[in-house]
């Protein structure tokens, strides 16, 4: 294997990675990605990138170790908090102005790792809407390459002192225990509507809900 970040087989394999799993890789950078790769290659044995491109074409179950490896899984409850307020406050009372008492509001949350940014919008959405409109008439749908984390997302699961980061903007303690006790009921009581709720999967879609 070499280091030159113009390796063709390196490039080769990135291709392959794209046509076959729709993974583009090609925004990150070419030394993080030869430093993954490299540490993945060493625990299955393979010494360059030709020799690995066989390996994934011989090993279907290579490519999750394989994303596991590459990405990595950084989250948090309103992480890049000027981000969530803008889509509190400038967003979401558009979206939700935009639409009939009866129309149903979906969210796609992509790339969720372990499920933070979607309960995080879920937390907005039942602040805004209240928490029985907002089981009537709210589907989020939470997907990712990685199943661990999916797996860990499903559990509906939170620590109070991780849902403190509402404070970061305004809000505090109290308001935080108001939203894990919305948030628990959002995530386990299904509505009379039959909306979906967080512990549905659509394993084919790679969701929590």
């Amino acid at each position: 294997m070499t280091d030159d970040p113009q390796d063709p087989d390196f490039d080769r394999l990135l291709q392959y990675l794209l046509e076959n799993r729709g993974f583009d890789f090609s925004g990150y950078k070419r030394t993080t990605l030869h430093r993954r790769l490299a540490k993945r290659m060493s625990q299955v044995g393979v010494a360059d990138y030709k020799a690995y491109l066989e390996y994934l074409q011989l090993h279907q179950e290579e490519f999750a170790a394989l994303f596991n490896t590459i990405l990595i899984n950084v989250t948090g409850y309103f992480r890049d908090a000027p981000a969530w307020e803008y889509l509190e406050h400038e967003i979401l009372p558009r979206m939700i102005a935009g639409k009939e008492k009866y129309e149903p509001i979906r969210v796609w949350s992509a790339g969720v790792a372990s499920g933070e940014e979607a309960y995080s919008v879920a937390m907005l959405l039942s602040e805004a809407l209240g928490a029985s409109e907002y089981r009537d008439r709210t589907k989020i749908y939470a997907t990712d390459v990685d199943e661990d984390a999916l797996t860990q997302a499903r559990q509906g699961r939170a620590e109070l002192k991780d849902l403190e980061s509402r404070k970061s903007y305004g809000r505090n303690t109290s308001s935080a225990r108001g939203i894990a006790t919305c948030y628990e009921a959002s995530c386990a009581a299904p509505s009379s509507s039959g909306a979906t709720t967080w512990y549905r999967t659509h394993r084919s879609r790679g969701s929590i809900c």
